[in-house]
Formats: structure tokens, C-alpha cells, sequence
């Protein structure tokens, strides 16, 4: 089985060796790079093509939201993680917008920091519970503000995405088949205006269309 290939970016060298120390612990891990400012890692990235980064938003050069942005537009193959000790609206929206697929605070558990890392390389979001509860609180303004409204259908499938399940596992829970859940993971997409699952997962917190966690 292939390893998990994951790149940390992190000013603070304890906290790289920290991070590398546990995911390498890990069987199905390989850590395979690290870096230790923003220009660094949108080059040294690019070059390794990880499958996942665990990226700080505040570092030395570029900041964390425009590595991701970066970083997303070279390899868009690469998830991003952002492990942070900030949870401020401006960063927080600003690096989901980029196109990250996880936000988690740097004083979470490690096996919480390992699942999500795990997570989002299976095309799961990950959010600190603080994280999700400011985005719940955004502005919703539901399914009918949509130019064109969801399904009831895909209203049901839109709410299994945001619990983190995968096609199949939506569609052994709606009794469906697999390809018929892409049909409607597609609409739903189109309808959202959103270029994959994450952001339109996010896409439909921010309208009210969903909660996280519920």
C-alpha cells in the first residue's frame, strides 16, 4: 500500500520536529519534506507534490493563505491542512477560500491532527469545533435564495458530504447507486457554483443549507 506523503510548513522548528516525529510513527505516513517560511514552501511543495500539506498561517514571506492559494493552483492534487494557533475571521475565510480542506487549532490532540490528516486526504473537510461554529454563524440565507434551488434528493446528499462520507458511503445510506450520487455530487457543484466537495460543503454552511456536525 502507498504511503501518505505529507509536507509540513512551519516557522518554528520544534514544532516541525514535533509534527514529523508523530506522523512518522505512523505505517501508512511518509513525511516528505518541511519547510520553514511561506516562499520556501510554496517552492519546496511544488516540488514534492504531497499528497497532503500541514501548513501555519503565519510564517516568515509569504502567509499561509497565499501558500495555499499557490500551492492549490501548481498542485491541485495536494490538500492542504492548516494547523494554526489563529482562528481569526479574516485568516480563517481567507484560507478556505484559497482551497484548503481543514482548519484544526495546534493545541488539538495528536491523533485528532493524525485522523485529519488522513481525512482530508480522502477528500474529507476538517474543522476545529471552534472553527465550524464560526462558520455556522455566518450569514444563511437558504435553499431558495439559490438561483436554482436544490433537490429534496440533494439537500440528503449534500448533508452526508458535510458528515465527510464518500460516494459509496452515501449511497449505501440513501439506497442508491454510486453513480447516481456522482450525478447528483455534480449538480449540487454546478448549483453552488463550487469547483469541488469542500468548497461546496463550505459554500453551503455559509448559506444555512447545512450544518456541520449535525
Amino acid at each position: 500500500m502507498d504511503k501518505l506523503r505529507v509536507f509540513v510548513a512551519d516557522d518554528h522548528e520544534l514544532v516541525r520536529y514535533a509534527l514529523k516525529t508523530m506522523l512518522e510513527a505512523e505505517a501508512d505516513i511518509d513525511v516528505v519534506g518541511e519547510a520553514a517560511d511561506g516562499d520556501q514552501a510554496i517552492t519546496l511543495c511544488v516540488e514534492a507534490r504531497p499528497d497532503v500539506l500541514v501548513l501555519d498561517l503565519r510564517m516568515p514571506g509569504e502567509d499561509g493563505v497565499e501558500v495555499c492559494r499557490r500551492v492549490r493552483e501548481a498542485c491541485p492534487e495536494t490538500t492542504v491542512l492548516v494547523l494554526t494557533s489563529f482562528d481569526e475571521d479574516e485568516e480563517l475565510f481567507g484560507v478556505l477560500s484559497a482551497g484548503a480542506c481543514g482548519y484544526l487549532l495546534k493545541d488539538s490532540r495528536p491523533e485528532r491532527i493524525v485522523h485529519a490528516i488522513r481525512s482530508v486526504a480522502d477528500g474529507q473537510a476538517v474543522f476545529d469545533s471552534a472553527v465550524a461554529t464560526r462558520i455556522i454563524t455566518g450569514r444563511p440565507h437558504g435553499n431558495d435564495a439559490l438561483d436554482e434551488p436544490l433537490s429534496e434528493r440533494e439537500m440528503e446528499v449534500l448533508q452526508l458530504m458535510s458528515k465527510g462520507l464518500s460516494n459509496k458511503e452515501i449511497g449505501r445510506a440513501l439506497w442508491i447507486g454510486e453513480t447516481t450520487v456522482k450525478t447528483h455530487v455534480s449538480h449540487i457543484l454546478r448549483k453552488l457554483g463550487q469547483a469541488d466537495r469542500t468548497q461546496a460543503v463550505l459554500a453551503a454552511v455559509k448559506a444555512g443549507l447545512v450544518r456541520l456536525g449535525h
